[in-house]
């Protein structure tokens, strides 16, 4: 073999070598290896389950929850301040409401009311509870006597309708919550003697806790 021959042999060598060489860097990846781009990490499926599931919402039940805050009346008088409170018992969606309020007891126009009433609660289960409730119960209304100059009480039937909408503290293992109560009471009995009465409006905010 002629030094020409052998020179046409090592350059056929050295461009199969060299083209090997150069196309090893862009060889696709085996199929069990993951493509990833600088930097990445491959999610664990620890990773996953944090992302894809969102823990549930932990509704706490109570059977009896009592509820006290601040009310305001909405009358044919001037708006008057006073306290609410209500003690609620049913442990799901529905069940029974003892409340009273207080309302500038002992002077003019002055009030007591105690009542009672069925509700549902539309949105057992959830952080927010939209409620609807409806009773009766018993008002004592104060009035002045211009010409003696003194007190008397007027004490009447009433019937009441109540929307109230509570959310859920996340308070754990606690069935806290903060409501706002709209109630209208209706004067429905009353005494020969007794004078006429308007129906008249609470404005109630409320913190409860449930036993």
């Amino acid at each position: 073999m002629n030094r020409r021959a052998l020179a046409s042999l090592a350059g056929l060598v050295w461009t199969f070598t060299s083209g090997a060489a150069l196309a090893e860097p862009f060889a696709e990846p085996p199929p069990d290896q993951p493509v990833l781009a600088d930097g990445g990490q491959i999610p664990s499926d620890r990773d996953r389950t944090i992302i894809e599931s969102e823990p549930p919402f932990y509704a706490s039940r109570s059977t009896i929850r009592l509820g006290v805050g601040p009310a305001l009346r909405i009358s044919q008088h001037e708006p008057d301040g006073g306290l609410f409170a209500a003690l609620d018992i049913g442990e799901r969606a529905a069940g029974l409401r003892l409340s009273g309020s207080w309302v500038r007891v002992g002077e003019q126009h002055g009030m007591q009311e105690y009542t009672g009433e069925l509700w549902i609660d539309f949105g057992e289960g959830e952080r927010l509870h939209p409620i609807l409730g409806a009773g009766a119960g018993v008002a004592r209304i104060d009035r002045l006597d211009e010409a003696s100059g003194e007190t008397s009480a007027s004490t009447v039937g009433v019937g009441l309708l109540r929307g109230s909408l509570e959310y859920a503290l996340p308070v754990r293992g606690t069935d806290a919550r903060v409501g706002l109560d709209l109630i209208g009471s209706v004067p429905a009995i009353r005494g020969s003697n007794e004078p006429d009465l308007n129906p008249w409006l609470l404005l109630v905010a409320t913190v409860g806790v449930g036993f």
